[in-house]
């Protein structure tokens, strides 16, 4: 079985924390933001590392197969890091937490301003996080799987699940214990879901970074080749582009895509345009 592993170099890269790819364009490990609290005068935003677009996905740093056997599916779920969070002071970053559960179940906390890093226990029990046995039973890796009384069945085997509740519940401890609140927060800004769709809407008009439209105006059923094999339209390429861009830039699910470009054209998206914004949000031309 293929051995997992998962450096702080990578987790480290800012590029996955507030987007999906690094500066260089390098693969990173895919996630999405769960839920926003406040913490005082302090925003705690929880995400989760999904394992849908990571394992099966050649892009991605921990990918394992484009077709990923139970046995290696269980490994992740159980190995990969799965829930993070990140401490912001008026949108600037203060402390990033991870929990990491393997090869023990103990919280990584990063102090951005400084990139200090440590490591501290944590009271936690369990095989798996809820985030991610309600994936895998999304995802129907396994038919048989199921959920109940806050246990997984899947691949036969049984796991005890670590709910969000005793996650969150751990981090707001550990954030009092360690004072993180107190640290100082790094020049680094994350934008709000609303800054970042403002921002994309922005440069999507004419003559902005995202706009792949107006060039093909006139031309858009013209066909064009993508690769030995495959053809299609201009107006699909820009729409691959954008999809792409809008997931480069950390838009968190492709429906937010879908809302995005809506705003945008001040109508409904068609079936065609979520279609090609979709393939290119998920770079299926590039696997």
């Amino acid at each position: 079985m293929k051995r997992l592993t998962f450096t702080i170099l990578t987790i480290l890269t800012i590029g996955q924390v507030f987007g999906q790819t690094d500066e260089n364009g390098n693969p990173v490990c895919n996630s999405v933001s769960t839920s926003e609290k406040l913490f005082n005068d302090f925003l705690l935003i929880s995400n989760y590392y999904t394992l849908k677009n990571n394992i099966e996905n050649r892009a991605s740093s921990v990918f394992i197969s484009e077709s990923p056997t139970l046995d290696q599916i269980e490994e992740a779920a159980i190995k990969l890091q799965s829930d993070f969070f990140i401490l912001t002071k008026k949108s600037k970053v203060v402390v990033m937490i991870i929990l990491l559960n393997y090869p023990k179940q103990e919280f990584m906390t990063i102090v951005i301003a400084n990139n200090k890093q440590t490591t501290s226990s944590c009271k936690l029990s369990g095989d798996i996080t809820e985030n991610r046995a309600n994936e895998i039973l999304k995802e129907k890796y396994d038919p048989t799987a199921k959920i109940e009384n806050n246990i997984l069945t899947f691949n036969n085997k049984n796991f005890q699940i670590i709910t969000n509740k005793e996650i969150e519940e751990a981090v707001f401890e550990l954030i009092k214990k360690e004072k993180l609140d107190k640290k100082k927060p790094s020049n680094i800004a994350i934008p709000s879901k609303s800054e970042l769709q403002g921002y994309i809407l922005s440069e999507t008009k004419k003559g902005g970074k995202l706009d792949f439209f107006t060039e093909i105006q006139g031309k858009e059923f013209d066909g064009v080749q993508i690769k030995p094999g495959l053809f299609t339209t201009k107006q699909s390429v820009a729409l691959y582009k954008w999809g792409r861009a809008c997931f480069d830039l950390g838009v968190n699910i492709v429906d937010d895509a879908y809302e995005i470009f809506a705003k945008f054209k001040g109508k409904p998206v068609n079936e065609r345009e979520k279609e090609y914004i979709r393939k290119g949000f998920f770079k299926e031309w590039e696997k």
